[in-house]
């Protein structure tokens, strides 16, 4: 039975390691197939804290080759026994094999583009790994690393997808930490939402949402989701300069008539906020509620809920913005769609609730 097989496996890993290099190939593909049946979990612990780095890692990055060109991707044995390896080794010993290291990284990473059967939790798994290295290194270590990594990214395929889905959980993870690097990535950051635009804006809005590719939709809720931490934790509002900001908000409002835009509405409503800029404010303003104009009533929904979130987000400091807004809301009270007409009065609430004064007087 496995679970016998596994407590001799794991008295041997930690009696005689330095007598498996041979058969760890074996041993990890063994794993793969039967990961999750009883004792496995024991065997990939002891593999990566038992196993020497220099030894462990040929055999991983061979068995991720087997894996990820097999029709079968069961990758969470390797996963875990190479984040096991990383959590026991010492920052030395990891920066001694940090090039190998990436190799199997840019491998683990390529399982969304080569799956015939994606399953995010195992690109997950992938990720989880990663952030326990990067915990390891410094700034100047990880640098590079990522940009080998946005390099790899841009090969085609589904890679800029998986990179993005990467970076929103790193920034989420290191925060503030984050937006050291977050220049390194900005461009193409941008360039990737441009990207994300749906191919056609036209008047039969719904008969248009197959132009939004699922591809395209993961693609733009990760560059968003990363976008939308950086924005967060600039708590010294030093990230979005002018030249960033003008940059980022014709594109972010550019995809404004996607069907979903529940990872849209944090990033764009917070744009303005992280550029500290009453300049900037009265642009995003303006620009913003000049999309209301648009004949198709899913996109004046769309930039009334952003405009709530933006709203709540610069609280008082709203009241310089208003008088320009009235105009544009006077005309999405009297809405012809009645979605629109109601959003447009939970706008006006939000007002009033922000200001402290009644919008009776002016509408």
């Amino acid at each position: 039975m496995w679970w016998v097989n596994a407590d001799i496996l794991c008295v041997l890993i930690s009696t005689i390691p330095q007598f498996l290099s041979s058969y760890l190939v074996d041993i990890l593909s063994v794993l793969s197939k039967e990961y999750g049946a009883a004792g496995t979990a024991k065997v990939t612990e002891a593999l990566g804290s038992k196993i020497k780095m220099r030894i462990l890692l040929p055999a991983i990055s061979k068995t991720t080759d087997t894996i990820i060109s097999s029709n079968v991707h069961n990758l969470p044995a390797v996963t875990d026994t190479f984040s096991k390896c990383i959590e026991s080794n010492g920052t030395h010993d990891i920066k001694s094999h940090v090039t190998t290291i990436t190799e199997v990284f840019t491998k683990l990473l390529s399982y969304r583009d080569v799956s015939t059967n994606y399953d995010a939790t195992t690109e997950a798994a992938t990720i989880g790994c990663f952030v326990s290295l990067v915990y390891k290194l410094t700034e100047k270590e990880f640098l590079p690393l990522l940009m080998r990594l946005l390099e790899w990214s841009r090969a085609g395929g589904d890679k800029a997808a998986t990179f993005y889905n990467l970076t929103a959980c790193l920034s989420d993870k290191l925060q503030a930490l984050f937006l050291l690097f977050g220049g390194s990535i900005f461009l193409d950051l941008v360039d990737q939402l441009k990207a994300c635009k749906p191919a056609e804006v036209a008047l039969e809005f719904e008969s248009k949402r197959q132009k939004v590719t699922p591809l395209s939709a993961d693609l733009a809720q990760y560059a968003l989701a990363t976008l939308y931490n950086i924005l967060r934790y600039d708590n010294s509002h030093t990230f979005i300069t002018p030249d960033r900001f003008e940059a980022l908000l014709p594109v972010l409002l550019d995809l404004i008539s996607l069907p979903d835009i529940t990872h849209l509405c944090p990033a764009l409503s917070h744009l303005p906020v992280a550029a500290n800029n009453e300049r900037l404010w009265k642009q995003f303003n303006f620009q913003l509620l000049n999309l209301s104009k648009s004949p198709v009533p899913k996109v004046r929904a769309n930039v009334l809920e952003v405009y709530s979130s933006f709203i709540t987000k610069l609280g008082q400091d709203y009241s310089t913005l208003l008088p320009d807004s009235l105009p544009f809301l006077s005309e999405l009270l009297e809405d012809s769609d009645n979605r629109v007409e109601d959003l447009a009065h939970g706008v006006v609430k939000k007002i009033e609730e922000v200001t402290g004064e009644s919008m009776d007087q002016y509408l």
